[in-house]
């Protein structure tokens, strides 16, 4: 087993919609695992225990049987004693997962990783950060893209936003900090600066 002081990993983190999707594309294509954690977490919320756990804690979250993401979504993004509640069955489940699959990966010879994770700082996961990347927008700019990335209405894309820290929060937080207000060539010019200083 390696130790985690032995590897590179970074966290990228912001609001809903600045583009850490991107970011995170262009970390790949120079040499870093990237993980994200988003889609870990929808795995995991699959798996028995964590659905199990969900669903005696929010039944309403559920059609059919099956959970429905758009639902728990308008539940929790409403409601901010939900959200804290919801993490606080989710995050021990994704962070387990995360670490495991790090450890694989490490093991098979991986030395730089990227954990791209919207709650990084939420779920505990910065702790083993050793640096930390931030990208925000503008929110006008955030809802228009989450709308068309996930065909939700402005209204529900606001809820995810205002359950979400401001970017001072962030660009506080961060070791490295970068804003998606212009052209996309100018924020992957500003994301391949970050990676160069990084390494």
């Amino acid at each position: 087993m390696k130790s985690f002081n032995e590897l590179n990993i970074i966290g990228l983190t912001g609001m809903s919609g600045a583009g850490k999707s991107l970011a995170a594309r262009v970390f790949a294509e120079n040499g870093f695992c990237a993980i994200d954690c988003d889609m870990e977490a929808r795995r995991v919320i699959q798996s028995e225990k964590c659905a199990e756990a969900v669903k005696n804690a929010f039944p309403e979250a559920y059609t059919n049987n099956e959970f429905d993401r758009v639902k728990m979504a308008r539940l929790v993004f409403s409601d901010s004693a939900k959200l804290k509640e919801y993490e606080r069955i989710i995050f021990p489940f994704i962070i387990y997962e995360i670490v495991n699959l790090i450890q694989r990966e490490a093991e098979k010879g991986e030395k730089n990783f990227l954990l791209d994770a919207p709650t990084l700082y939420q779920g505990g996961a910065d702790d083993f950060c050793g640096k930390i990347v931030a990208v925000v927008a503008d929110k006008t700019a955030c809802i228009q893209r989450i709308t068309a990335r996930d065909n939700i209405s402005e209204a529900d894309a606001l809820l995810r936003l205002n359950s979400q820290p401001s970017a001072d929060f962030y660009k506080e937080k961060a070791d490295y900090f970068i804003e998606n207000n212009s052209d996309t060539e100018s924020f992957l010019k500003a994301v391949k600066r970050v990676i160069e200083d990084i390494k």
